[in-house]
């Protein structure tokens, strides 16, 4: 779908139009499964914060100011509804995961699944760092983008997503060694 059609469907759908905001959201599912995915570690709250990303999108796309921006404004929705999320459990995120079987962390019939050691890696980024990983790596937007949705200086992202890769490729290097 090309940027005409999607600005299209959000004029549709700011005006009630459920089909056109339907195909809106199929279009970014798996970008939105995929973030939610990374930065929740998984589970099942994932499919839980889309649905509140999804219901919320839709209740108030009648204020969305400018439809072109739908994905980067759906995707501030989202990031938001996660770090509500990441804040509900981060005292007892450690023991969450320590309870779950490495086996099922090493599932390699799950589409998003990656090694418990990058899991772990990633796990150990501060919250922001992880958030501009999950946008520019899983959401596919670029700095730029990721510094509007996190209402940031361009810079900034930068450097936080170099700490970031940073950060996991020193701890990759100190588990596989």
């Amino acid at each position: 779908m090309n940027n005409e059609e999607i600005t299209a469907h959000v004029l549709l759908a700011k005006n009630g139009d459920t089909g056109s905001f339907r195909k809106l959201y199929e279009l970014y599912y798996k970008d939105m499964y995929r973030y939610a995915y990374y930065m929740l570690g998984g589970g099942d709250d994932v499919e839980d914060v889309i649905s509140e990303t999804v219901l919320d999108a839709f209740t108030g796309i009648k204020n969305l100011r400018h439809p072109a921006k739908f994905k980067s404004w759906i995707f501030q929705i989202l990031t938001t509804k996660c770090k509500r999320q990441i804040a509900s459990y981060v005292k007892d995120r450690e023991n969450r995961r320590d309870e779950v079987p490495e086996e099922q962390l090493r599932k390699e019939d799950h589409p998003y699944a990656l090694s418990v050691d990058v899991q772990n890696a990633f796990a150990a980024l501060s919250e922001m760092e992880r958030t501009v990983v999950s946008l520019i790596v899983f959401g596919g937007y670029t700095s730029r983008e990721a510094a509007k949705i996190m209402k940031s200086k361009e810079g900034t992202i930068r450097s936080l997503k170099s700490r970031a890769f940073n950060k996991m490729s020193e701890y990759l290097k100190e588990e596989l060694a």
